[in-house]
């Protein structure tokens, strides 16, 4: 008789995957390796996830989860809208430092977008819900003028994806969300700016 999967014994695996593939390419990781540093067996890996490509999705899927409640706990902490731009730019960018191997799957590979289209964007939209949030309080605190939310939300977003893809290797994470932030607040700053 097979044994039952647990919770416990599939945050392992995850746990295992994430220091894998945080270290190296996608293309590098062996399920091997993922099993000799969880101390679980390959099989036992096999048994929760099909192939590597599961487990990487998973793997991301659990990381944005814990990314979103990180900054749902922290941003209430930060004084300002300006702030909380800064602090969600830090920590997405933080994330996806050394992730930047999952953009190239994705647009490599649309059968792979295709069939995590849905639980990819869950996780996308969550993220881009606090964003809009620190957007409408600096449009309400006279911060920001008035844009659409969304859509500022989405460029901020589309700011900090672009530009992990796009970095150099002499391009250190403070340096480029100080560029980030500048740029999107000096594009939605109420100073010096006509109101629409």
């Amino acid at each position: 008789m097979p044994r039952a999967k647990t919770d416990e014994k599939l945050e392992e695996i995850l746990d295992a995957a994430f220091q894998v593939f945080a270290a190296k390419d996608f293309h590098e990781v062996l399920i091997d390796e993922i099993a000799e540093t969880g101390g679980i067996g390959k099989g036992t890996v096999y048994r929760y996830f099909r192939t590597k490509e599961d487990l990487y999705f998973a793997t991301i899927l659990r990381g944005l989860d814990r990314l979103h409640d990180r900054l749902a706990a922290s941003l209430p902490q930060e004084a300002s809208p300006v702030l909380r731009l800064e602090r969600l730019a830090r920590e997405i960018l933080g994330f996806s430092w050394n992730q930047r191997s999952l953009l190239m799957l994705l647009y490599r590979d649309p059968r792979q977008v295709t069939e995590r289209k849905g639980e990819l964007r869950a996780r996308h939209d969550r993220i881009a819900e606090l964003v809009q949030r620190t957007i409408v309080e600096g449009i309400e605190r006279r911060e920001f003028r008035g844009v659409d939310p969304r859509t500022a939300a989405q460029l901020f977003l589309g700011m900090i994806r672009g530009i992990n893809i796009f970095r150099r290797d002499e391009d250190t994470p403070d340096e480029l969300v100080d560029q980030i932030v500048g740029m999107f607040i000096r594009g939605i700053s109420r100073t010096g700016a006509r109101e629409a």
